[in-house]
């Protein structure tokens, strides 16, 4: 009896671990595509940390943010 408690157990740990896998590939992949959409002009930071989330681990978390480089303002003369 004590066995089919230990199985479902480690069923919902092995989906919650298959779901943080997941989750983490989409968010590199993500991260991927966001920085090859920057325009790689000053101001830099969208481009900084999109190469920072280069590393997997980082990547699987920055994926999921927006960063925005502001807004520039032109001369007006």
């Amino acid at each position: 009896m004590m066995r089919r408690n230990t199985d479902s157990f480690f069923g919902v740990v092995g989906l919650v671990v298959i779901f943080l896998i997941i989750f983490g590939v989409v968010g590199w992949v993500k991260n991927i595509i966001k920085l090859t959409d920057c325009d790689f002009e000053a101001p830099y930071k969208a481009e900084v940390v999109y190469t920072v989330g280069l590393f997997p681990a980082i990547g699987a978390i920055t994926g999921w943010i927006d960063v925005e480089d502001g807004v520039k303002v032109e001369d007006s003369q």
